[in-house]
């Protein structure tokens, strides 16, 4: 699979934790401590889906910083043009979801 394509059969069938909608200005930032600026679309306690103006590759490892939380640690499962979509190394817990989505999105 190449650094541009989404994984076969995302059809979000094989999604089990819903994902919120949300409009959020994040940055992730590389082993490299290199940081790159973007724009969460979507987000669940397993994962998220973000708009990335960056040449960012498939199997990378990536920290997400959402102001005033420490860095979460994802893979990048998928990219399509510029959005990517990632997956925690670690679940995020729900109230910590929520909390994110009602006084950090918008």
């Amino acid at each position: 699979m190449s650094g541009s394509d989404r994984a076969t059969g995302d059809d979000d069938d094989h999604r089990h934790q819903q994902r919120v909608p949300i409009v959020l200005r994040a940055r992730l930032r590389d082993r490299h401590s290199n940081k790159y600026n973007v724009h969460l679309l979507d987000l669940s306690v397993t994962g998220f889906r973000a708009e990335a103006d960056y040449s960012l590759d498939v199997g990378q490892i990536v920290w997400l910083v959402i102001p005033g939380m420490q860095g979460l640690e994802a893979t990048i499962a998928w990219r399509q043009g510029l959005e990517i979509g990632c997956s925690f190394r670690q679940p995020l817990y729900p109230p910590v979801l929520d909390h994110i989505v009602k006084t950090l999105g918008h």
